[in-house]
């Protein structure tokens, strides 16, 4: 991971992070996550599995996986109500605009569950057994993951200004669930960024993620409000 201070880098290292399944590099040595529901993705574990993995005793999955499926979840809502959308003739007019949000937000809900199996990569390779004590490099992938996380999470609740807009009336309260779900998995994964941070002593990285962070809940706040008052005034 770069370690330089330029705006820049930090963005390559984000991007960097969110690519699923990739080997992180930690210490001079490679990891690469034990076969399970990491190295499978998420996507093919059950309900169950997966929450019988967080009460376990490994360190992973954990916090920040945990917020990348509950985003993923309510993602799928969202997709949801573009789907019951799209099969009534009465909202031919809005067809279009609906296709394309659902499938922008198929990619947002795979890209919430690659990010959750990124996550418990890096947190096992910085604190599972044998990993020796976390660095600050360790620390600054700590943040870059549920940062990105945060930000896929604000894509979707920007995209649900459109889908209760012009979504069936019959489930928009769907929609509404999942914003409130979205938006606490934002929420949960920028808390999450903070923590990590106060264990990084760069200056201009630790500025910038916190920039981003403050930026990221505000946009999300505004987004989630729209979301409501327009269901309050369609149901």
């Amino acid at each position: 991971m770069t370690t330089g201070g330029s705006h820049a880098g930090l963005g390559a290292v984000l991007t960097r992070l969110a690519k699923p399944h990739t080997t992180v590099r930690v210490r001079r040595r490679t990891f690469r996550p034990a076969p399970g529901p990491t190295d499978m993705g998420y996507e093919s574990r059950t309900v169950g599995e997966f929450l019988d993995g967080i009460a376990s005793e490994s360190v992973t999955p954990a916090g920040g996986s945990a917020a990348g499926v509950a985003g993923a979840l309510g993602t799928a809502l969202c997709e949801m109500v573009c789907v019951h959308t799209l099969a009534r003739e009465d909202h031919a007019a809005v067809t279009p605009e609906m296709a394309d949000v659902r499938v922008d937000l198929k990619r947002r809900r795979d890209q919430l569950l690659d990010l959750a199996a990124t996550d418990a990569a890096v947190v096992a390779a910085a604190f599972g057994t044998g990993s020796g004590e976390p660095d600050e490099a360790d620390f600054k992938r700590a943040t870059g993951v549920p940062l990105t996380t945060a930000t896929a999470c604000l894509d979707v609740l920007e995209l649900a200004r459109a889908v209760v807009r012009e979504g069936t009336a019959t489930a928009v309260v769907d929609a509404g669930t999942g914003v409130f779900l979205v938006h606490s998995a934002l929420r949960a994964s920028v808390f999450t960024a903070r923590r990590n941070l106060q264990r990084v002593s760069e200056p201009a990285f630790v500025a910038e993620i916190e920039r981003r962070s403050a930026e990221t809940e505000r946009a999300a706040a505004a987004a989630r409000e729209a979301v409501l008052e327009t269901i309050e005034t369609r149901v």
